[in-house]
């Protein structure tokens, strides 16, 4: 398993770059597949200040996340370790620590701070190095010893001393002439292990990069509304998938004028003619006369274009459908479910979110189609949420959520999540599971500790399997309007024959680009 380390400093003179080099060299003597990575400087392979600069104060971190990630993935091909050299205080005075976050969110990787001894009482230099740990804690990040400069053997002993009970272990002690001292360091190094988390930078790339495998058509009903327009230029350009606008030429120019936007000559645009929706009324009638479509009923819902998008599709003319950016779930969901319908062997219906934190994806369900579904439905939730997950390469650890953990709580919303989490063990022994447990114990370790030690998901939890539509709906919009750095993509219906993807009405430009991303992968899958 591959292990990266950020080489990060706790203040202005912490030696950053010559411990990261010092730690480099001691380790790849030991170990030959360690690379060495500095992301921010002014060398080949690096990202400039300047730009860094740039992104930063336009508010593009998730731009430069992804940059950071794709200059890494250069270097880190087929090594074991990667020793990263963090910014120091000097470079960057006011940013240094943010970009330290920055960096170790998107390469997923575990940091080693770097702290000065110099001019320091051994204490102080311990609560420094604890109040950085800290709050690398506090945005779920990974802190896995320090290395302590400046260091001489009449400092030494009350260093260890003081460090005696920290939750920071040291790593090793250095002069600053001599970097490290500790023999054993490259050692200590290779015995550091830590689970893999696919970060949002990695997920989002991986999903263009799959989507890019295999172009697909997909169908963009609303095709003059602005978001929608600007998300089908980006993908377009990006390779991400052929979209086709269904509305106005003129309009939709305008529209990308108004943003600085051209429209691309391949770009698909199909004008809603009275001809174009004619074409559908026989084949409409015909999958639905057994519940009584007439040609007057079909052509009145052919007048709306989610329903001309779907009819594409079950005819095989684009590959997937994404709308829901003005219309309604049910607007978008009920012509796939009367006239796509369901996959062999499915009964229902579901949707997941992809919440992409900057250091971790998780997956929420069901946030938009079963109201409240009973133990039978929230199994078969769970089910179609983990595989989902699996199908995009995540881990996939299932917590069936609620207001209580274990047998906290009693009544019948507790019994219904024991006996959805009963049901899926005995159809799905593969499937790791547990439940019920609260948000808090099943994503957050410290609390599972206490109130859930011997659960094989709680703390742990990726996959998380809401009880009702009310809570999940609110839980996911929480999230995405209150956290920083946060894209939901999403919601991805799961279950029917050919994709078919919602959009909450508040989404972004990026949410649609990565749901038309998601939709071509799960068109990929149908081939």
């Amino acid at each position: 398993m591959r292990q990266v380390f950020v080489i990060a400093p706790t203040g202005i003179n912490a030696e950053t770059a010559k411990t990261a080099q010092s730690i480099f060299s001691f380790v790849s003597k030991q170990e030959p597949k360690t690379a060495y990575f500095k992301p921010i400087g002014e060398s080949q392979g690096s990202i400039s200040q300047e730009r860094v600069r740039t992104l930063l104060s336009s508010g593009n971190s998730s731009v430069l996340m992804e940059q950071l990630l794709a200059l890494f993935m250069e270097v880190a091909s087929d090594q074991e370790i990667i020793i990263v050299e963090g910014v120091s205080a000097n470079e960057f005075p006011f940013r240094s620590k943010k970009l330290n976050e920055i960096i170790t969110q998107a390469l997923d990787a575990s940091v080693i701070l770097v702290s000065s001894a110099i001019g320091k009482t051994s204490l102080a230099v311990c609560s420094e190095v604890e109040i950085e740990a800290q709050d690398y804690f506090e945005i779920k990040l990974r802190v896995a010893s320090c290395v302590i400069t400046g260091v001489d053997e009449s400092t030494k002993e009350s260093l260890s001393q003081a460090f005696k009970n920290s939750f920071v272990p040291v790593l090793a002690y250095a002069t600053n002439n001599d970097m490290p001292i500790d023999i054993s360091l490259a050692k200590k190094i290779r015995e550091i292990k830590t689970e893999h988390h696919i970060t949002q930078p990695e997920f989002r790339a991986n999903l263009i990069r799959q989507a890019g495998l295999n172009l697909k058509r997909i169908v963009l009903p609303e095709g003059t509304e602005p978001r929608t327009v600007r998300a089908a230029i980006l993908a377009y350009e990006r390779k991400i998938a052929l979209p086709v606008l269904l509305g106005n030429r003129s309009e939709i120019e305008k529209i990308a004028k108004n943003y600085g936007l051209d429209v691309p000559a391949g770009l698909e645009i199909i004008e809603v003619t009275e001809a174009i929706s004619n074409r559908f009324v026989k084949p409409l009638v015909e999958l639905r006369k057994a519940k009584g479509m007439t040609e007057e009923l079909a052509q009145d819902l052919l007048k709306d274009s989610v329903w001309i998008g779907t009819m594409m599709l079950k005819m095989g003319e684009v590959d997937g459908l994404v709308s829901g950016a003005v219309h309604s779930t049910a607007d978008t969901v009920r012509p796939a479910l009367q006239v796509i319908k369901t996959a062999p062997g499915v009964k229902s219906i579901s949707s997941v979110f992809f919440i992409c934190l900057p250091s971790q994806i998780l997956v929420y369900g069901d946030c938009a189609i079963n109201q409240n579904p009973d133990s039978s439905e929230l199994a078969s939730i769970a089910i179609q949420c983990h595989d989902t997950a699996k199908a995009f390469h995540l881990p996939a650890k299932v917590a069936m959520l609620s207001y209580s953990t274990g047998t906290s709580g009693k009544g019948d919303d507790v019994d219904l999540v024991v006996e959805a989490t009963r049901l899926v063990k005995s159809v799905r022994p593969d499937i790791v599971i547990d439940g019920p447990l609260q948000y808090d114990s099943a994503t957050a370790e410290s609390v599972a500790k206490i109130k859930a030690p011997h659960s094989p998901v709680a703390g742990k939890a990726n996959v998380l399997v809401f009880p009702n539509l009310n809570a999940g709906n609110i839980t996911y919009k929480a999230v995405q309007r209150s956290a920083a750095n946060v894209i939901c993509i999403g919601p991805m219906l799961q279950g029917l024959a050919k994709p078919v993807n919602d959009l909450s009405r508040g989404a972004f430009v990026d949410d649609i680009i990565y749901t038309i991303a998601l939709t071509a992968i799960q068109a990929q899958s149908i081939d």
